[in-house]
């Protein structure tokens, strides 16, 4: 097999020259043409003497192939993660064609010049470009088996149905002077799944229920993370009404009010409890990806656990320090939640600070731990979003049924009065805006905080 020619024994080297040399042919290619730029010219562009860039590539149709092998092991690294990850084919999927369409946003006069100019390769090059496609496809065809295996896609030819499907994502590049101006790629994006999951389902089967565009959730595995409050089981009971694969971590001893579903269920809860496996840790935290996989979604409540009646030996000072606690949780797993996601190439990180009712037990630490998670998410948003990663912040204000312990109803209904909207907070109210901000709907919105209260600051 042909193979790139070069001098120099250093693959390391090689390697990190080559991806110089790629980056300088893709801003010039698309610039002046492949045929119109010169190998001087690239060498400038990539910091490498004219002399030297030799060493490292033998001519330019060298590079061009180098440019399409870069930019297909960086796609193939992640389709391989999908079609490896969530048990859900559907979901597998959704994510393999929402990476791709990200891919074509990213690189669409690149792809487009490769679509072009691929008759210029010698044989042997072409052979090992036209390999690379095929791996590509390739995990479209292993997710499509699967789906047919397990009864949720119907059976047909696996390999004519990925093909359709790179082909159909692959028009918001080839087509793009027909659509850009007539529909914006999550438009695009959705009218292919429409198609692709209207044609592809077997109606016969449990999963048809989930399928539709409007259950946003369906088959997305997501991370809960919570001290055991009210509004941590309710968005753990909400997330597994919507066809989620969920996995949550709780300090509460109570299950989640009966919704748990069982092992025999399409969505089977995995649940851990820090009465049976120790507090999070990053240990633990590794430990859970090791089984399940990256997560979709992260959802981190920093609440106090201790919004129903506290046991009789703890005291103020001990629900306070948990809440700085949880802070500290969230700090010391940003850096491995950050890896995973940067590995997994999109996601959505989702924060829920403390409540209005942990405010009036102790107002400047929970200002405080408040204030260092905004700091949290705006960083970690900055440093995700080149990976397709959403991370937010809900501020809930107070919620009536989650009514701090040792808060009496007379005091509730005097605080009513002190927010500008008149009214206590309900639980539907915080649901909506989680749902909101780890739905598609979100997808351009990341380091935002979004205060859930009432109007009350």
């Amino acid at each position: 097999m042909y193979e790139v020619p070069t001098t120099i024994k250093n693959k390391d080297l090689v390697e990190k020259r080559r991806e110089q040399i790629v980056q300088a042919a893709i801003k010039l290619f698309v610039k002046k043409g492949f045929h119109r730029t010169t190998l001087r010219e690239l060498s400038e562009e990539a910091g490498i003497s004219y002399g030297n860039i030799y060493d490292y590539v033998g001519n330019k149709e060298d590079i061009f192939f180098l440019l399409h092998d870069y930019m297909s092991q960086k796609i193939n690294v992640i389709l391989k993660q999908y079609a490896e990850g969530s048990h859900d084919p559907r979901e597998k999927l959704r994510l393999m064609v929402r990476y791709e369409f990200n891919t074509m946003s990213d690189w669409a006069d690149s792809i487009l010049l490769i679509y072009r100019e691929t008759h210029i390769l010698c044989k042997p090059l072409l052979k090992r470009l036209l390999a690379r496609e095929r791996e590509h496809v390739s995990y479209f065809e292993r997710v499509i088996r699967e789906g047919i295996e397990k009864g949720v896609f119907q059976d047909g030819d696996v390999r004519v149905m990925a093909n359709l499907i790179k082909s159909m994502i692959d028009t918001w590049v080839l087509k793009r002077w027909d659509l850009r101006e007539h529909v914006t790629q999550l438009e695009m994006e959705r009218s292919i799944l429409n198609l692709l999951f209207g044609g592809v389902l077997n109606p016969q089967s449990d999963a048809a229920k989930h399928a539709g565009p409007g259950n946003s959730l369906s088959g997305k595995s997501i991370f809960v993370l919570h001290a055991g409050t009210v509004l941590g089981e309710s968005v753990s009971d909400f997330l597994v009404s919507q066809g989620a694969n969920l996995t949550v971590f709780t300090k509460s001893a109570n299950d989640l009010n009966g919704q748990i579903p069982d092992d025999e269920s399409p969505n089977p809860l995995k649940l851990y409890r820090a009465s049976e496996c120790g507090p999070m840790t990053l240990d633990l935290w590794r430990e859970i990806i090791h089984h399940h996989g990256t997560f979709d979604i992260l959802i981190h409540d920093l609440g106090l656990g201790g919004l129903m009646p506290a046991s009789p030996d703890g005291d103020a000072a001990s629900r306070e320090w948990s809440l700085e606690a949880n802070l500290d949780c969230a700090q010391d797993l940003a850096p491995a939640v950050e890896q995973e996601m940067v590995k997994k190439g999109q996601g959505k990180i989702l924060y829920l600070a403390p409540s209005g009712w942990n405010r009036s037990m102790d107002p400047l630490r929970y200002e405080t731990v408040k204030a260092g998670l905004i700091a949290l998410t705006r960083n970690l948003a900055g440093r995700l979003a080149a990976s397709r990663t959403n991370v937010n912040c809900i501020v809930p204000g107070f919620v009536g049924h989650a009514r701090a312990f040792g808060v009496a109803a007379e005091a509730s209904n005097h605080l009513a009065d002190c927010i500008p909207m008149g009214c206590l907070g309900e639980m539907p109210d915080i649901l909506a805006a989680v749902h909101f901000l780890i739905s598609d709907a979100s997808r351009y919105i990341t380091g935002q905080v979004l205060e859930v209260t009432g109007g009350m600051a």
